[in-house]
């Protein structure tokens, strides 16, 4: 446990809370995160806040909007059990992007007809301006009638679909989250503050995150050590487990593959 103060003003303590988020297949999330108290926090959180959009720190609202997109594309795949990437393109230089939603809201309803499709999808503008678009789903997919449909949408000597999967080793499709991702903070300064930066299928459930632990404490090595008891203890492997530690905002990450 820490105490400190602040001048005259205000006493000071540090606390972690530990939370987690577990997806029933092996696959848990948990993170340990910095709280620094203090006796002026009530009356700082009084001040009325920026609307969204209304701050002056345009660019750091877009990339913050952009990493709340990332993780909730990252959840979604989890969710869906995603371990398929479907990659869809245009022969032409297609770059309006609104015609890219039109022609994939026609492919996947033609789909949800064939039978349940569930899928978290990404738009990605390439160097030379042309729109395609990352699709995460689950299981085999048939090539040929994936394309057949595409292309009679699009035109028949104008689209393309690539189906893989990017990480062929069982149990570790928790990385094709992470590789859909990287495509949420690309080009952030392509959306307006507002919009949709990922497209999903309804019906995805996402499990809620649980409290764990609270520990009053300044060293933050007993929090990751509570983050890594925390996976074990539900019965997950940290083979090949994926982390991420920021010292500066006080945050430790933590995601199991799945069993």
């Amino acid at each position: 446990m820490h105490d400190d103060s602040i001048g005259d003003f205000a006493s000071f303590r540090r606390e972690w809370v530990i939370r987690g988020r577990n997806f029933g297949d092996g696959q848990v999330e948990v993170t340990a995160t910095r709280f620094d108290r203090y006796m002026g926090a009530l009356a700082l959180s009084a001040f009325p806040r920026a609307k969204r959009g209304e701050s002056e720190n345009t660019e750091q609202n877009q990339m913050d909007a952009a990493k709340r997109a990332k993780k909730q594309v990252r959840l979604r795949c989890k969710a869906i059990g995603a371990d398929r990437m479907i990659t869809l393109t245009y022969r032409e230089n297609m770059v309006d992007k609104m015609r890219l939603k039109k022609d994939y809201d026609a492919l996947r309803r033609r789909l949800g007809k064939l039978g349940n499709f569930h899928y978290v999808a990404v738009a990605e503008r390439q160097k030379r301006g042309a729109w395609h678009l990352h699709v995460a789903v689950k299981g085999r997919q048939n090539y040929r009638v994936l394309r057949a449909i595409w292309r009679s949408i699009v035109g028949h000597d104008n689209g393309n679909i690539d189906v893989r999967n990017p990480f062929k080793e069982k149990g570790l499709r928790h990385k094709l989250a992470s590789y859909l991702c990287k495509y949420m903070t690309k080009d952030f300064a392509e959306h307006a503050i507002n919009e949709k930066r990922y497209w999903t299928s309804r019906g995805i459930v996402v499990p809620e995150e649980q409290p764990i632990d609270h520990l009053l404490e300044n060293n933050p090595v007993e929090a990751i050590k509570r983050v890594f008891d925390a996976a074990l203890k539900v019965g997950s492997s940290l083979d090949r487990c994926q982390t991420y530690w920021n010292e500066a905002l006080g945050c430790f990450w933590l995601s199991t593959r799945e069993a």
